[in-house]
């Protein structure tokens, strides 16, 4: 029994002390992920002057036929066909190129987006894919907040493995948690107190920790496998089994590739080709990726969305040259297996997305649980010691935790004045950074305050940011809650209804926890 309850008590210091130390970036990322669950909505939400209707409804190949008769062979080694920004159709053409600044082969080629019905061209361009695709302002918001989540805004490979690392100590943290909880089933439920509720801290700490710990595990294992897969495990598999060469070491995982047929030949219809592919997956195509176009040996592979019933998305292959189905990609190997469908699982477990909206509202609660775990967990930790190093630490704590979430609001801010003047991406930046410097400035005037006086100032602003969100929406020309039932545009309801609830939920918890003060 002795051994036990030093065993036990080992694991709460560890899983205690793993929580402060990482508690800070863990948060950062559990509620940014909260929040990126529903990044397509707030993608539409942000953006509500761009047209909705399908690019692929109107026909697409004989725009790509004008556009491919203008653009030399070498950029013909991949093209892409999908939506791009204010509603346009994007065409991109391009081949492998090294970078003048040493940043290895990239594909570098044309831009083009036209009007989807007359196939007017709006823009060209010329740039490596990678810079054209990242200059979307429409998405400034949606991107800022999805690469928030993904690499903290940690530029290149560096912020992969700073999630991943996270990923893997909230395993951690996790597993010990269960650990702790030996009599999990029956912890999930707490017992009745006086007054009919939960008065404890540590009861509510423990109420959302055990519920979400499945959910924690699944979270945690995913992201470190999103987080690594790409960004450490190709280059470390090239660098022992290829002698760096990562292109043979995609090759290798993907399948054995075609045989080349550099001969010329027509591209196949892809209206016909689109046509088939929906009915095949029965679910719309979303972009549309040619490889090899021109050539005998040319593979036209069409992404699509979840069908109904589905869990994840397919990819389709068809021939370039006649048109004809080739079979279905797969993300590992060229035939169905039970890695295959694991590497392609981690994606929709992950954010969520496998079974739409109702998916996306339970993974978002769940995390809004996780993240609440995060939060009271410390709290408890930090409340139970009396040094100065620690009340400090409480003040730090306080300033993120509420924080985050204020420059965040901020960014949105942003985002929407931009619409006057000045460009989203640098305004969403630049508003976030602004917001934050006013959090901490404010903060540390308030720095004699306790720390729940200080969590309630920066609750009540987080309620008042939120409840004048969907305000300054309409007023820089979004859409009213009338245009959008008429429209079918369920996700600028959808956005503000959870923008209003959270300025209640902040502003009531505000209030009591004044009214509280104030009987103290």
């Amino acid at each position: 029994m002795a051994r036990d309850a030093l065993q036990t008590k080992r694991l709460i210091a560890l899983h205690g002390w793993l929580a402060t130390a990482l508690s800070l970036l863990l948060y950062a990322v559990m509620l940014s992920g909260t929040i990126v669950v529903f990044s397509d909505e707030i993608g539409d939400w942000s953006n509500t002057t761009a047209p909705r209707a399908d690019l692929f409804s109107h026909p697409v190949d004989r725009h790509y036929q004008r556009i491919a008769a203008q653009v030399p062979a070498t950029l013909k080694e991949d093209v892409i066909i999908g939506g791009g920004p204010q509603g346009t159709l994007r065409l991109f053409f391009g081949g492998a190129r090294p970078r003048i600044d040493g940043g290895g082969v990239e594909t570098f080629g044309r831009e083009y987006l036209l009007d989807p019905v007359n196939g007017s061209v709006v823009s060209a361009k010329t740039g490596f894919l990678a810079d054209l695709s990242a200059a979307r302002p429409q998405d400034a918001l949606k991107d800022f907040l999805v690469d928030l989540h993904v690499r903290l805004h940690v530029p290149g490979r560096w912020g992969l493995y700073l999630t991943g690392v996270l990923g893997i100590a909230m395993l951690v943290a996790a597993l010990t948690g269960v650990l702790i909880h030996r009599n999990i089933l029956k912890e999930l439920f707490v017992a009745e107190r006086p007054g009919k509720r939960i008065v404890s801290a540590r009861d509510a700490h423990n109420l959302a920790g055990v519920w979400s710990l499945p959910f924690a595990i699944l979270l945690a294992f995913t992201g470190a496998f999103l987080s690594f897969a790409v960004s450490l495990g190709l280059p470390v598999v090239a660098m022992v089994a290829f002698g760096g060469d990562q292109r043979a070491a995609l090759d290798a995982v993907i399948g054995t590739p075609r045989a080349d047929n550099a001969a010329p030949a027509a591209t196949a219809d892809l209206d016909r080709i689109l046509a088939a592919a929906h009915q095949m997956a029965q679910a719309p195509v979303a972009v549309i990726n040619i490889h090899n176009a021109g050539r005998a040996d040319a593979i036209v592979e069409t992404f699509h969305g979840t069908a109904p019933g589905d869990v994840r998305g397919v990819s389709l292959e068809f021939s370039g040259a006649t048109g004809a189905f080739e079979g279905q990609s797969h993300l590992v190997g060229a035939a169905p297996s039970v890695g295959n469908t694991l590497a392609e699982l981690a994606a929709p477990l992950h954010f969520g997305n496998f079974a739409g909206k109702a998916s996306r509202i339970v993974w978002a609660a769940l995390g809004a649980a996780m993240t609440y775990t995060i939060v009271s967990g410390v709290g408890l930790w930090l409340r139970r010691r009396d040094a100065p190093i620690w009340s400090g630490a409480a003040w730090v704590f306080q300033t993120v935790v509420w924080g985050l979430p204020l420059a965040m609001t901020g960014a949105a801010y942003g985002f929407f004045l931009s619409q006057f003047q000045g460009d989203p991406m640098d305004q969403v930046v630049t508003a976030f950074l602004a917001s934050s410097f006013l959090v901490i400035a404010f903060c540390f005037l308030r720095r004699s305050d306790p720390p729940r006086h200080l969590a309630r100032h920066l609750r009540r602003g987080l309620g008042v940011g939120l409840l004048c969100l969907p305000l300054l929406r309409l007023q820089v020309g979004g859409i009213s809650w009338g245009e959008a039932i008429m429209g079918a545009e369920a996700n600028v309801i959808f956005v503000d209804a959870l923008c209003l609830l959270g300025a209640g939920i902040f502003l009531a918890g505000s209030r009591r926890a004044r009214l509280s003060a104030a009987h103290t």
